[in-house]
């Protein structure tokens, strides 16, 4: 396990490490313990002696000493806010941004300009997956916008898995993911697909079952949740 990895490195040679000044400080003296890792960002949270830090995609903290290290959530006493939580939400709202909506499969109404967008990770043979879809006109009608990627639980070497690629290279896609969702066995053609790509994304952004409804602001809802629930939860959140 990462954690327990890292732990062992530190404990080495944790006599050696003067206390860091700055974010910078701490970088290098990170790089010098663990040189294979990537360090993605690093920062102090409000000046008190702890970094916050993301280490090959995993939020990870330090103490400035280097002397300690924690893993899990982090909650601020004086705002009762989930700062790692929040961190989580701030990543996968990045990771939205970098995506081709080209990519995705989109169901929208014609009739009516849409109020929001959601992200749905989805899975061909997930029950409640097919559930929200049978429902889509109505998520529709609300003025909720549903884009879809790819998210075959049972991973990449899978029929799941198999049967989105299916979706994702038919010319249609939206009539083939609403085929696939009802059941239809869909004529397998190969393409460069972003199902893997995407199942990959689910799984570093934390997804962990299906459908999981990504909301812009970089929340996740998991579960299945009725159009008119949906809406209401949406409104709160403006």
């Amino acid at each position: 396990m990462l954690i327990k990895r890292f732990l062992l490195m530190i404990l080495l040679i944790c006599c050696e490490i003067a206390t860091a000044k700055d974010s910078s400080d701490i970088r290098k003296k990170l790089k010098n313990i663990m040189p294979d890792v990537i360090i993605n960002d690093i920062v102090e949270l409000h000046d008190n002696s702890l970094y916050e830090t993301i280490i090959n995609g995993e939020i990870i903290y330090f103490t400035a000493d280097l002397n300690y290290v924690i893993q899990g959530d982090v909650f601020s006493l004086k705002t009762w806010q989930n700062i790692t939580e929040n961190k989580r939400a701030h990543l996968r709202k990045q990771a939205l941004a970098n995506l081709d909506e080209a990519d995705m499969i989109v169901y929208e109404s014609t009739d009516r300009k849409s109020e929001y967008t959601i992200t749905i990770f989805t899975d061909i043979d997930c029950s409640y997956c097919q559930k929200l879809h049978q429902q889509m006109t109505e998520y529709n009608d609300l003025g909720i916008r549903i884009r879809y990627l790819a998210f075959p639980r049972a991973g990449i070497n899978s029929k799941a898995f198999d049967k989105s690629e299916a979706v994702w290279c038919s010319k249609n896609r939206t009539q083939s993911m609403t085929d696939a969702q009802a059941g239809i066995n869909l004529e397998v053609n190969s393409c460069e697909s972003p199902v893997k790509e995407q199942y990959e994304l689910g799984r570093k952004i934390g997804v962990q079952g299906t459908p999981a409804l990504l909301l812009a602001n970089g929340r996740i809802l998991p579960g299945y949740i009725p159009p008119i629930r949906l809406k209401q939860i949406l409104e709160k959140k403006d």
